[in-house]
């Protein structure tokens, strides 16, 4: 028989029974060829069948029958594809496989063998082919092995591997490095496609350098030989960002044990290794500039670097195993206070502050210091590390200072500045020498106490750069006093950091040089008391007029004026005294300083007024402006934890349009601001000759107004009350009447607002009163009288004293008369308007609120003040028959009143179903055209 070498054995380096390789190279003679030992081997070995061509088997070993549980009887005969599972065994497979091993295609495969009892096992099988001397083949060969335990382990393998490929990014190269394939998460990673990878080489993702030298050489030449690589790599992605890979380099073996490829499991791990990059950076340096001490949660010191033993004085030995109280002093270490200290570290809450410690030699140590609590894994704390840093010798340079800033102090102005340039605070020596109280001057900026002109300059603006760069200035200064005078101060600016380093405030100490320089004190105050208001240190009218002198110096110069008047300042000013009516004038200036550009001026022209100019606007720049101004002046003034509001209005002149000199200009915007004024305020309006016509009509009527009131040309007309279910009188309304001389008859609305506004009604008021009060006293029994009290008079504050003495000169009893109020009298100051009517109140008299409905808060007002009669708006009784839901609120007001104890009167009443329906509904008490208009007294004492 012809020497068959049985070859090409495949073996599985994932296979943790390495198979004998002996047999790749034993001749197979037949077994009555082989010597005793090698049979012996060889059946011990490996199971063995011998086949026909025609699949039949011929014989078998003893190692294939004892793995199959057979006797060679069994066997003997049989197709081997009996000897397997009878799916696999008689399968279209089965059969085209062993087509293939008598063709010499197929020398190894796998395949199930099915044992006698059942039971299947995987084998692996080499065939090798024994040809007769014609060449042809005459048997076949099977050597075969147990591989069931490497298959079932091969399938969980698998398992893992796609589990890997899911989760993890996985790459493959060639051993040279080139790049294979890619799965879609390594793509992710890096940013690439795979086409765009694909065939070039790993050093793709190395930064540039890193792939040039022996070490990568070296690294690629291991993997080549086999060598399994492990840890954290930096890469480069597409976008050139670093990426950093916690990866896997493994070799992938052919079956003869050779490397054929390297496949890379990686987990991204950029953002952690940021992070602790971060952290160990952080760590480093606190241990490089920190002093750092570490204790267990008793206080017990486990280690401490030479920072903190430098800090201290002591060697680590002097103090490791030692207690925290070690390094305080004996009354500290037993208070209650480091007991709690202890106890809140070992609760795991940081502690940090200035902490004073007491050094080896007793010398005083000052520490700026946190304590931290580590925790375990489950947060439970298990030390404290303490990060220190010694300020001793701030504290000590601190207290030096400390008493530096006393003694200058005393002998010097100091002032505190914000690094925004808020005036923080300010020694009584600078006060007194700018003539500030210290709550007019905090909070606001240091630009108040400079010229307006110098504010928006370009010197200006570097100074404040140059202190918030952290540098010192010094020098002379001119600045402004309360007062507006001009006061020299030889100063240092001087930037303050806190124990960071960080830039926190600045000081400023001053000595007043004024005196110094007397000449010029004196042409400066001059100057200052010739050109500027002292309580707002803006512009007076003479500087004003010089800007206007100079800007109108060619006929077709643009100049425009605007006049303002402060609304609701006097109300401020009476209630609040003149302090705070100074502070409100002094708000309003800085906020109109504020709106200036350089080329413009604010004056204050006297009271609440100011002017402004501003060359080269058009009338769109000046609306814009006016509009602006009315929005920044009406936001609140802040005052004692109470907000203060004014308002505005604003007259507007155009040069060359409306005049060409100042006086012009000024008459035009002072008209201007009459109409505005009128028009309802807190507007602004430009002149126009209709303006003008209007304004002159109304100056002239006021005027006639003026000379009426003293030539008697005012006179009272009665409208009765009526009792609504006998029609007798209960009292009368006074009602002002005007003849003019030449324009006859004036009906009230043409002068009673003219009045308002003029304050021509104070003595209009008064003499109605008076007159009302001596004529009700003429009217039979109870018969009352009621007067109109117009807003203005009740805020005038003598309004209590005139009708006290109009009661005492007219001997009217109080009870008898009645004040009628609008909401209007109520809206500005209630707390105000609260005294004073309970002071008109406890003179007896009655009052009412009129046209009640009509206003924002008529309910609350009845909850507020004490009315006695409330009087219902003639629209709502003319809604009665008119309007759905009319009668309901009249219902509803009568209703209220009867709750309040108050008389209703309805007023308005024209019609006999009106009237009808009130009584229906119950209203005791009517007035109107139906029963009476006003009349003259004579004819009302006709209908008593």
């Amino acid at each position: 028989m012809t020497t068959v070498t049985v070859t090409s054995f495949a073996v599985d380096r994932l296979d943790s029974q390495r198979l004998p390789v002996a047999a790749a190279a034993l001749p197979f003679q037949g077994p009555e060829k082989l010597g005793a030992e090698e049979l012996s081997a060889f059946n011990s070995s490996f199971a063995t069948l011998v086949l026909q061509p025609c699949g039949k088997v011929v014989r078998a070993n003893d190692k294939f029958l004892h793995s199959l549980g057979y006797q060679p009887e069994d066997i003997a005969d049989l197709p081997f594809d009996m000897l397997s599972p009878p799916v696999d065994g008689r399968s279209t497979t089965a059969r085209r496989e062993w087509r293939a091993v008598l063709a010499g295609k197929l020398r190894e495969t796998e395949r199930l063998r099915q044992h006698k009892d059942g039971s299947r096992h995987w084998i692996q099988a080499f065939y090798t082919l024994v040809p007769g001397n014609d060449g042809r083949v005459t048997q076949v060969v099977e050597i075969s092995w147990d591989i069931t335990e490497r298959v079932m382990r091969s399938a969980d393998d698998r398992g893992q591997v796609r589990a890997i490929h899911a989760s993890q990014a996985v790459v493959q190269f060639a051993l040279d490095g080139t790049i294979l394939e890619a799965n879609d998460i390594f793509l992710e990673t890096m940013g690439y496609q795979l086409e765009e990878i694909a065939g070039r080489h790993h050093r793709l993702f190395m930064a540039p350098g890193e792939a040039d030298g022996t070490a990568y050489e070296a690294f690629w030449a291991r993997l080549a030989a086999g060598q399994h690589h492990v840890g954290e790599y930096r890469r480069i992605g597409k976008d050139g960002r670093e990426v950093w890979l916690q990866a896997n380099y493994s070799p992938i073996f052919d079956p003869t044990g050779r490397p054929i490829k390297v496949v890379k499991y990686a987990a991204d791990i950029t953002r952690e290794r940021t992070l602790l990059t971060d952290f160990q950076w952080q760590v480093t340096a606190l241990h490089k500039s920190h002093g750092v001490i570490t204790f267990d949660m008793h206080g017990v010191i486990l280690d401490a670097n030479d920072h903190f033993l430098r800090a201290v004085g002591y060697r680590l030995e002097d103090i490791v195993g030692r207690h925290h109280r070690l390094f305080v002093e004996p009354e500290t270490a037993t208070s209650p206070a480091y007991k709690a200290f202890w106890h809140t570290l070992s609760r795991g809450v940081h502690q940090s502050g200035e902490f004073r410690r007491i050094g080896k030699d007793g010398r005083e140590v000052w520490l700026q210091a946190s304590y931290n609590p580590i925790m375990d894994i489950s947060g439970r704390p298990i030390k404290v590390i303490k990060y220190a840093t010694d300020i001793t010798q701030e504290k000590l340079r601190q207290a030096d200072y400390q008493s530096q800033i006393t003694a200058i102090e005393k002998s010097q102005g100091v002032m505190t500045l914000s690094l925004d340039g808020l005036v923080l605070g300010m020694n009584a020596n600078l006060l007194a020498t700018l003539g500030y109280r210290l709550d007019e001057i905090v909070g606001r900026h240091h630009r108040t106490l400079m010229e307006s002109s110098e504010v928006e300059t370009p010197g200006y603006a570097a100074f404040w750069r140059t202190l918030r760069s952290g540098k010192f200035l010094s020098g002379r200064y001119k600045r402004i006093g309360r007062d507006g005078r001009e006061i020299w101060l030889q100063a240092s600016y001087n930037p303050i950091f806190d124990l960071n380093g960080k830039l926190d405030r600045i000081m400023k100490f001053a000595i007043d040089i004024t005196a110094d320089v007397a000449m010029a004190e004196a042409f400066e105050d001059a100057k200052r008391q010739a050109h500027h208001d002292p309580a707002t240190a803006l512009p007076n009218r003479t500087r004003l007029a010089s800007f206007l002198l100079t800007h109108l110096a060619t006929p077709q110069a643009q100049l425009a004026v605007m006049y303002l008047d402060l609304d609701r300042f006097k109300a401020i000013n009476d209630t609040h005294g003149h302090p705070v009516g100074d502070k409100v004038l002094g708000e309003v200036a800085d906020r109109l300083r504020r709106s200036l550009k350089p080329d413009q001026i604010a004056a204050r022209i006297g009271g609440d007024e100011f002017v402004i100019a501003a060359p080269h606007l058009s009338q769109t720049d000046v609306a814009n402006h006016c509009q602006h101004l009315l929005e920044v002046i009406a936001e609140p003034i802040f005052h004692d934890g109470h907000e203060l509001f004014v308002g505005l209005s604003i007259g507007v002149a155009m040069a060359p349009l409306d005049g060409t000199s100042p006086d012009e200009l000024l008459r035009a915007a002072d008209t201007a601001l009459y109409r505005a004024k009128h028009d309802g305020r807190g507007r602004y309006c430009f002149f126009s000759a209709g303006v003008s016509d209007r304004v002159e009509d109304e100056h002239r009527l006021t005027d006639d107004m003026r000379k009426g009131i003293a030539a008697g040309e005012f006179f009272l007309e009665y409208q009765p009350r009526f009792d609504a279910l006998t029609g007798s009188i209960r009292s009368a309304e006074a009602l002002v009447r005007w003849q003019h001389p030449t324009r006859g008859r004036m009906a009230p609305d043409l002068f009673i607002p003219l009045a308002e506004r003029s304050s021509l009604i104070l003595p209009l008021g008064a003499w109605v009163l008076q007159t009302a009060c001596r004529t009700a006293c003429d009217w039979p029994g109870e018969t009352g009288v009621s007067v109109n009290v117009s807003p203005v008079q009740f805020r005038d504050g003598r309004l209590v004293e005139q009708v006290q003495h109009a009661l005492q000169v007219t001997g009217l009893a109080p009870h008898r008369l009645e004040l009628e109020l609008t909401e209007g009298v109520l809206l500005s100051d209630t707390g105000r308007a609260g005294a004073t009517m309970r002071e008109l109140k406890a003179l007896g008299v009655r009052l009412a609120i009129d046209d009640f409905g009509t206003g924002y808060a008529s309910l609350s007002y009845l909850r507020l003040y004490a009315f006695d009669v409330i009087k219902i708006d003639r629209q709502f009784i003319s809604d009665l028959e008119s309007i759905a839901g009319g009668r309901a609120i009249v219902q509803a007001i009568l209703a209220l009143g009867k709750a309040l104890s108050l008389n209703v009167t309805a007023e308005g009443v024209e019609t006999e179903r009106q009237l009808a329906m009130l009584v229906e509904d119950g209203c005791l008490e009517v007035q109107g055209f139906l029963m009476g208009r006003p009349m003259a007294v004579a004819q009302l004492i006709e209908l008593f």
